[in-house]
């Protein structure tokens, strides 16, 4: 699979969702290189059958076209337009980056957790991430690279962790990490929120 480390997402990314689909290494691999032009990131989920690709943003021009990304879609899994799954594209834009973006794309587990916040929270949450929980989350051992970024749809906000193993999330030092009184004044305003573990995929 084409990992390039150059596809580092400090400028963003493109974000494929493809629900109901897990594909094996094989199956990644086999579509990495039917876009060897694009240095793609492919994850499978560990609880549900769900498919995330990241792409270089300058991959696709214009997201919201949906004749654009299912063009690419159907050209990443070799079969024509009309064949492509049910699938949702973003475009995310980079907010915060700490830790080795060169090597995330090594790591074998990408945690991740989504959500929506009221207008009149949205500063403080921005505060909250940038100043506290992101920084504690990606000074964790066995957290190689953390990140967050605005999404173009809802949930708005996307906060991805590329983890060694995949019980560095839940273990006892990231609920420390997490269990602070500004985070505890601040989930409860959490609206529309979703968080999966995936596994990379040929790593």
């Amino acid at each position: 699979m084409k990992l390039n480390a150059s596809f580092r997402h400090d400028d963003g990314a493109v974000l494929f969702e493809i629900p109901e689909l897990r594909w094996t290494n094989s199956e990644a691999r086999c579509a990495s290189e039917r876009v060897s032009n694009a240095p793609i990131d492919i994850l499978t989920a560990v609880s549900e059958p769900e498919t995330w690709v990241y792409v270089p943003p300058h991959c696709l021009k214009n997201v919201e076209d949906l004749s654009e990304a299912t063009a690419f879609l159907a050209a990443m899994m070799g079969i024509g337009t009309e064949a492509t799954p049910k699938f949702r594209c973003r475009r995310l834009s980079s907010l915060l980056s700490i830790g080795d973006a060169e090597a995330r794309v090594r790591q074998p587990w990408h945690y991740t957790s989504q959500t929506d916040i009221p207008a009149e929270t949205e500063d403080e949450f921005n505060q909250w991430f940038d100043e506290e929980h992101l920084p504690q989350l990606a000074a964790l051992s066995g957290t190689v690279h953390a990140a967050r970024y605005r999404a173009d749809d809802t949930p708005h906000y996307l906060a991805a962790y590329d983890l060694t193993h995949q019980e560095v999330h839940g273990s006892e030092a990231w609920r420390t990490a997490i269990t602070t009184p500004w985070r505890d004044r601040i989930h409860h305003r959490f609206v529309n929120s979703r968080r999966l573990m995936f596994r990379r995929l040929n790593v």
